[in-house]
């Protein structure tokens, strides 16, 4: 059979069995009781059709004068990006049964669960280029520290980190406090041009470092020579750890897994999930399989049942509450099924087309948005030379607070202000520009820095 309509899966031959039930033979026969005087004969002028988000946008134009908050433009990304979500995705997840499960204890109650589960681990394992996946943890931070607690268990006896200084500032703050009172030494790799120095690097690189942490693209957009860095990493036998906070970015650039990453991690937010003022999420955690018996959180295999049939169950599952707390990889408690879930049906309906059509939108408009900001002549870009992909770094001739906080007043949030995570950084703007942002948007950027830097 052939489907007609993505969401609307009626062959013509389903249309004709269920005319026949009516006892008739065409749509028409079914329109007879309707007077000819008062049906409609002609095209409606609806113009031509369009996608959901310019629908929306639509819908929002039409509401500009009324009390609607999300007339409102935010440029702000830094870990948690305002990405389309379809309709379907939210009418799928919000479902009863999907809001009231729990942990799949009883494979034999929990089948779909445990499905979405392993569909999730697939497509998580698939994008980062790596072996296995787990089955989420609460977000890209835990995730990354979480890592490093993995690396402490492949590599005893070392007693070092290092991480790269383009690590979200708030990504650091977690893994220190994981670290804390662990007897691991942290180091920070300073930058070169807005990408981490891989000089810094061999000088700080010793045997006694277990493993390198990098971000990429980092926390200022800039994409890191992952391969380069993994080398050197590994001429002391250190593990290379890689985050992905923006995971839209695997899309259209290498994938941890190619360049060489031994421990991968990531935030699912882009898949979808609304931002809800900062969670609840979903943290990516992938592994070489030589590691797996060190990874955290659950792990869900597929396998069959005693007549044969395919069927899930919890694989691994390495918390302090199954098994012996010595032994336990993982304190990692609150289910994240729910947002894992969410995750899935999203890049299920995006498909890979559309997943990379997407973050060749989010690049596109990310360049364009840097030439009209230079355009002004009231910023430059802070690391002319380094590929992005999305968000990026302008360095305005005064306060970038002060610009931010004129630009809220009328309406408009125009990136995050450096000054937030570094007193001395007072002119530089990290601006984020996705999908959801027009050309009348960024334009609109562009005229109040003009009025306002």
């Amino acid at each position: 059979m052939t489907v007609q309509h993505r969401f609307l899966p009626t062959t013509p031959t389903d249309r004709m069995e269920l005319l026949k039930a009516c006892g008739v033979n065409s749509m028409e026969d079914l329109l007879q009781g309707i007077p000819s005087d008062v049906r409609f004969n002609g095209v409606l002028p609806s113009g031509p059709a369009q996608s959901e988000l310019e629908i929306r946008r639509r819908v929002r134009t039409l509401m500009k004068d009324g009390r609607y908050a999300k007339n409102a433009l935010s440029f702000i990304g830094a870990g948690i990006y305002d990405h389309m979500c379809p309709s379907a995705v939210n009418q799928l997840t919000l479902r009863g049964e999907f809001l009231t499960s729990y942990t799949p204890y009883q494979p034999e109650m929990s089948q779909g669960t445990l499905q979405a589960l392993f569909e999730f681990q697939t497509m998580v394992a698939e994008l980062f280029g790596m072996e296995v996946s787990n089955a989420s943890h609460y977000d890209g931070s835990t995730s990354l520290a979480e890592a490093a607690l993995m690396a402490m268990r492949i590599n005893k006896g070392k007693n070092r980190l290092l991480v790269s200084s383009s690590v979200h500032p708030e990504y650091i703050q977690v893994l220190t406090t994981y670290l804390a009172n662990l007897g691991v030494e942290l180091s920070f790799i300073p930058l070169e041009a807005g990408t981490t120095s891989l000089n810094s690097l061999k000088s700080l690189l010793s045997d006694d470092v277990m493993a390198v942490i990098i971000q990429s693209p980092n926390f200022y957009g800039c994409v890191e020579d992952l391969e380069s860095l993994s080398a050197v990493a590994k001429s002391k036998n250190a593990l290379f750890i890689v985050s992905t906070p923006e995971t839209l970015s695997l899309a259209v650039l290498p994938s941890p897994g190619d360049c060489g990453a031994d421990i991968a991690t990531g935030e699912g937010q882009s898949f979808g999930v609304p931002q809800s003022f900062g969670g609840p999420f979903v943290g990516l955690f992938t592994s070489k399989l030589e590691h797996v018996r060190q990874m955290p959180g659950r792990l869900c295999g597929e396998t069959v049942d005693a007549q044969g049939r395919r069927s899930y169950t919890l694989t691994l599952s390495t918390r302090e509450q199954h098994i012996r707390r010595d032994k336990a990889t993982s304190n990692i408690c609150t289910n994240q099924n729910l947002i894992a879930l969410w995750a899935t049906i999203w890049l299920t309906m995006m498909g890979k087309e559309g997943f990379h059509e997407l973050a060749v939108q989010n690049l596109s408009k990310a360049e364009y948005a840097k030439d009209v900001l230079v355009k002004t002549g009231k910023a430059k870009l802070r690391y002319p030379t380094q590929s992005t992909f999305n968000e990026f770094v302008i360095e305005l001739k005064g306060s970038a607070a002060e610009f931010a906080q004129k630009a809220a007043a009328q309406g408009i949030a125009p990136g995050v202000a450096l000054s937030r995570f570094d007193s001395t950084d007072t002119t530089g703007l990290l601006v984020c520009v996705t999908e959801k942002k027009s050309r009348d948007d960024i334009d609109h950027l562009a005229q109040l820095l003009r009025d306002l830097a």
